[in-house]
């Protein structure tokens, strides 16, 4: 049996790797000022996608909140799941150079 803190771990993890990147996209496009049709902000946020990615990086390597997989393409910008596509130089399957 499982301590109850690597219990917990291993939770925490199995849930955030669940998130689908549909929802790390929505985040993405909303911290570029995208805002879901049911949200309404006087001032919402219009980061670049560089930084809006920064955030995304940092809520996954730092924070842990959301899962590591998820990679943004130096070429063409695209949010893809590096677990399903893409190369080890940051591309995705779009813009891969095998």
């Amino acid at each position: 049996m499982l301590k109850d803190c690597e219990h917990k771990k291993w939770c925490k993890n199995y849930f955030i790797d669940q998130i689908p990147i549909e929802k790390i996209e929505e985040l993405y496009r909303f911290l570029q000022g995208e805002l879901p049709f049911d949200i309404h902000m006087k001032r919402p946020p219009h980061l670049s996608e560089q930084m809006a990615f920064r955030i995304i990086w940092f809520l996954q390597e730092q924070t842990g909140v959301l899962p590591g997989n998820i990679e943004r393409c130096i070429t063409c910008g695209r949010l893809y799941d590096s677990k399903k596509e893409g190369s080890n130089d940051l591309h995705c399957d779009w813009c891969r150079r095998d």
